[in-house]
């Protein structure tokens, strides 16, 4: 919130303009009408399958995805992740073709090219990164101290890492020299990420999916006969729906989810979970050499440990990047979180930004919100099948795979369609077809049985 008003409009649909009838056994039952869940509902419905999207919120994507920053950039560790974000920001920017149905009378959400600035920390593997990128076409090229000031005169190319908190006595201290930064023209933010969920389930709804909204899942149920496949949910008021596939796209009610599934208990669905993380974002008036459309460019600062984000209006976005010295904040209950942003956190990020931004203009009180996201150790999603057949999941997804959107549902659709007709994901995974790249995407990045390793992960959006 800034000022009491939302960061970006909420989108009111009324309920009624979802069907509540529930078909009498769908194929599938989504769980979260978020930005994943309308995805995956389009490419199921779009082959075929029956949806049944079910939420305890009242309305499409108003949790976690009103709340991201909607950054789309690409500098990812891994050769997945790089050809995820690179597919998915060409079906952004053919947003009306990849939806495949609009209403002329329906806004719809736009893709804004905003440059990314990538800040390395000492001892950043640049050669591997930038190898990624080129090996999946993303264009991009390194600016010097000389090349950052003539592009960006608002922008102290100085480093200072590493992170501190403003508290901490060095904060002040610095630059030890000079930073390069890795530039990528193409990246960009979505205008409005919860009018991008209603988009993708209008085209849905379309093809046939229902809704029901206000709908709490409290039971995944198992069949009598042979308990490792579920045979459906039960909701809160007591309704029970009828499906062999059940989808956990629940963001950061999945965890709470997959334990009503009685799922990521054992061996059998690996080491990586996911638990709920609270996050702030903040507002902040943009120097005016560095306003979207006129100097200004998106930064991920691993240096000083910050990302920022231009928005229309002059204004900065601002987050952070996890540095060691921020503690994490988990949560137990996702529901049980100040949405208010701290003095503390905004203390953090924007005056690490301002040492970045040397004109940047510190508001006296914080304004922004807070959201939850719903994080894995290693910071990369689970896209995958899990040891009760039928059940799948697309969670563990935090703030950055909102720019994946677009190619999550065409993932867990190959994903269920594989596993649905007999095929063992677990031992050989499936690989999705990237189409506007012309590139394949091995699944077995996202398995819930990979391996954990270290990695420089973010929420960043």
């Amino acid at each position: 919130m800034v000022n009491g008003k939302p960061l970006v409009a909420k989108v009111e649909v009324p309920e009624s303009a979802y069907r509540s009838t529930i078909p009498s056994v769908p194929d599938v039952v989504v769980v979260g009408a978020g930005i994943m869940g309308a995805s995956i509902s389009l490419e199921l419905q779009r082959i075929g399958r029956s949806v049944l999207v079910v939420d305890r919120g009242g309305a499409v994507g108003a949790g976690s995805t009103s709340a991201s920053s909607a950054v789309v950039r690409f500098n990812y560790s891994t050769l997945a992740g790089v050809t995820a974000a690179w597919e998915s920001a060409h079906r952004w920017a053919d947003w009306v073709g990849h939806l495949g149905h609009t209403s002329g009378a329906d806004p719809l959400a736009r893709f804004v090219t905003c440059p990314m600035l990538f800040f390395e920390p000492p001892g950043f593997p640049r050669a591997e990164a930038t190898a990624l990128l080129s090996a999946v076409g993303v264009p991009w090229e390194v600016l010097d101290e000389t090349g950052l000031k003539q592009r960006f005169p608002a922008i102290d190319p100085g480093r200072y890492h590493p992170p501190r908190r403003p508290d901490d006595p060095r904060f002040d201290i610095g630059p030890f020299g000079r930073i390069d930064a890795l530039l990528t023209p193409d990246s960009g933010f979505i205008d409005d990420p919860q009018l991008a969920a209603v988009n993708l389930m209008n085209a849905a709804r379309h093809l046939g999916t229902e809704v029901r909204l206000r709908s709490e899942v409290v039971e995944v149920r198992r069949s009598g006969t042979n308990p490792d496949r579920t045979i459906g949910i039960t909701l809160a008021d007591g309704t029970q729906i009828d499906t062999t596939v059940v989808v956990n796209a629940a963001g950061p009610w999945s965890s709470g989810l997959n334990h009503l599934a009685g799922v990521f208990t054992g061996a059998t669905d690996g080491v990586v979970a996911n638990r709920p993380m609270r996050q702030e974002v903040h507002v902040v008036p943009a120097p005016e050499q560095f306003v979207l459309d006129g100097g200004g460019a998106m930064m991920s600062d691993l240096d000083l440990g910050y990302y920022a984000r231009p928005q229309p209006g002059g204004t900065l976005l601002v987050g952070g990047v996890e540095p060691e010295c921020d503690p994490l904040e988990w949560l137990d209950d996702p529901d049980a979180t100040p949405a208010n942003p701290t003095v503390e956190c905004f203390e953090a990020q924007v005056w690490r930004l301002a040492r970045r931004l040397p004109g940047l203009a510190i508001p006296h009180r914080p304004s922004g919100l807070a959201g939850v996201y719903d994080v894995t150790p290693d910071w990369v999603p689970i896209y995958d099948r899990t040891s009760l057949d039928g059940f799948y999941v697309a969670i563990g997804t935090s703030g950055n795979q909102f720019k994946n959107a677009p190619l999550v549902g065409q993932i867990m659709c190959e994903i269920i369609e594989a596993c649905e007709s007999g095929h063992d994901h677990d031992a050989q995974a499936v690989t999705t077809w990237c189409n506007r790249i012309d590139r394949p995407l091995d699944l077995a990045a996202f398995s819930r049985l990979r391996a954990l390793t270290p990695t420089t992960g973010t929420v960043m959006g």
